[in-house]
């Protein structure tokens, strides 16, 4: 299997693993890198998606492809202010006007680009 199917995969897994918008966010802007023994590692905002929490699909899907799955929590720049929003929802929708009523209370960092 390509390179490219195992990460669509792989993220494809992460996306039934979440329960919030957060770690869909999470899910979706996770690392995913694949070796030339196509062994993968996975690398997830640890403000997206909890550092307790463990990826049961993705780890099912490497089970059934025959491969080796490594985890690790990294910080980087998150794409919103309070990621903490996300994880009081489920709906896209709801989260956001969440997050524009954040916004509109609280001033943000000019220099920030969420």
């Amino acid at each position: 299997m390509s390179e490219r199917k195992i990460v669509l995969l792989m993220r494809s897994a992460l996306l039934d693993d979440a329960t919030n918008v957060s770690e869909r966010l999470g899910a979706l802007s996770a690392e995913i890198t694949v070796d030339e023994d196509n062994d993968v590692w996975i690398s997830l905002e640890e403000d997206l998606w909890p550092d307790h929490k463990e990826p049961t699909q993705a780890i099912k899907v490497a089970v059934q492809l025959g491969i080796e799955i490594e985890l690790e929590t990294i910080w980087s720049k998150i794409p919103f202010h309070w990621p903490g929003l996300g994880e009081q929802t489920s709906s896209t929708t709801e989260y956001l006007q969440m997050l524009l009523e954040a916004y509109a209370q609280y001033a943000v960092p000019s220099d920030s680009d969420a």
